[in-house]
């Protein structure tokens, strides 16, 4: 790889407060990096802009505010799935090219004042065409509107107490209306404790399991994706990036994550199960906790993993957009560089989060898969834009890898 690095512990950004700071089903990973396949360079070409929220957007709250996902429905034309709670607007078209927003949302948050159901502040962070349904991922946020300590009567992202898990939904007409069994039934992955505001000072710290990647399909027949984990309230700095596998995408309760010997660790409800355990973060020395896009990439023959990070190089540190590679999902390379960039926390931050960019992900706009979970030597990073406030565009630029 060009660089060796290091990743810092990413932040979470919301979109009203902003930051808070080989095949799968193999057999269980040895303690060092994945091997890369090679020397591996990165050229970019010129950012284009996919979407002005000033002039795109269907309301105030609709903003890209996850990364990027895309996939074919069966009538050919393209959707693109970069949307906001409390209300998920997509885009489509009949390619890249024409891509227009939609002013249907897709989803729209049930905001329950229960932790106990998940059923909540709700954003759609992966999906999975498969013949007539569309499966979703759905990233749940529970924000705390009694507890004193936390934003009285406000269920929304400005209140600091939030509680996380990954649920979810499911679609029959397209992706143009997404549905779910009542709560908490449609529950994927949850911290093994209960929700608890009570802290010495102030709100605690986010915990659970967040913003679910790519589901990508293993040569095993089964299905992966990747979440990020702070599984404990008082374990801030315990945090991660787990695996998670499937057979049935249609049961959420099926999933199952990587324990450090198998696929075999249910991430169920608190509320439901006592005594649980988080899954295993897996190469947490090589990644931290990277996270956001997974795809296959057949040039490189290994999966790649993209995400926002901080990297110490030599006491000085870089941010932006970076990659790590694997043959099983389990054992990671080093992360690498694939674009520098203003990140809304720290020292990235340089004083404001205005001009950051956040939420990379990798779509190959010649991947003939439905879901475009394979990429290529050329590809897109598609990526947001926060302007200011509330104000976010949608961006990609074209990537060339060259392993040499």
């Amino acid at each position: 790889m060009r660089r060796r690095t290091r990743i810092a512990a990413a932040c979470i950004v919301s979109a009203t407060i902003g930051c808070v700071t080989g095949e799968p089903g193999g057999p269980a990973a040895p303690p060092n990096a994945s091997p890369s396949p090679g020397e591996v360079t990165v050229s970019l070409g010129a950012p284009e802009m996919v979407m002005r929220y000033r002039e795109q957007s269907c309301e105030p709250f609709d903003l890209p505010d996850v990364q990027t996902r895309a996939f074919r429905r069966s009538d050919g034309r393209f959707v693109l799935v970069s949307g906001n709670a409390p209300r998920n607007y997509w885009m489509e078209g009949t390619g890249f090219h024409d891509l227009r927003r939609v002013c249907q949302p897709v989803l729209v948050s049930h905001d329950d004042p229960r932790a106990e159901v998940f059923d909540n502040q709700e954003w759609i962070t992966s999906v999975y065409r498969e013949g007539a349904v569309v499966h979703a991922l759905v990233h749940n946020e529970y924000h705390d509107p009694v507890a004193a300590n936390c934003g009285p009567g406000d269920t929304s992202p400005a209140n600091p107490c939030w509680y996380n898990a990954v649920t979810y939904a499911r679609s029959t007409d397209g992706g143009k209306n997404f549905v779910h069994a009542r709560g908490p039934d449609h529950l994927v992955a949850a911290s093994p404790e209960r929700w608890n505001p009570a802290v010495p000072r102030g709100a605690p710290g986010p915990y659970g399991y967040f913003s679910a990647s790519n589901i990508v399909r293993g040569k095993d027949g089964a299905y992966y994706t990747m979440v990020f984990g702070i599984p404990r309230r008082d374990e801030q700095g315990d945090r991660g990036t787990c695996v998670l596998r499937t057979t049935d995408l249609s049961n959420p309760a099926s999933w199952r994550a990587w324990n450090g010997a198998g696929y075999t660790l249910a991430l169920a409800s608190a509320y439901r199960v006592s005594g649980g355990v988080p899954c295993t973060f897996v190469s947490r020395n090589a990644i931290g906790d990277l996270h956001g896009s997974l795809t296959w990439n057949s040039y490189l023959q290994r999966y790649m993993l993209v995400g926002s990070a901080t990297s110490a190089i030599s006491g000085a540190g870089e941010c932006g957009t970076y990659y790590a590679l694997s043959q099983d999902l389990i054992t990671w390379t080093t992360t690498a560089m694939l674009r520098p960039g203003k990140l809304p926390y720290g020292r990235c931050a340089g004083g404001v989060p205005d001009g950051s960019e956040i939420y990379p992900s990798l779509i190959d706009h010649a991947d003939t898969t439905v879901n475009f979970e394979v990429t290529g030597r050329t590809s897109h990073l598609y990526y947001v834009r926060w302007n200011k406030d509330l104000d976010r565009d949608l961006w990609r630029v074209p990537v060339t890898l060259l392993l040499r």
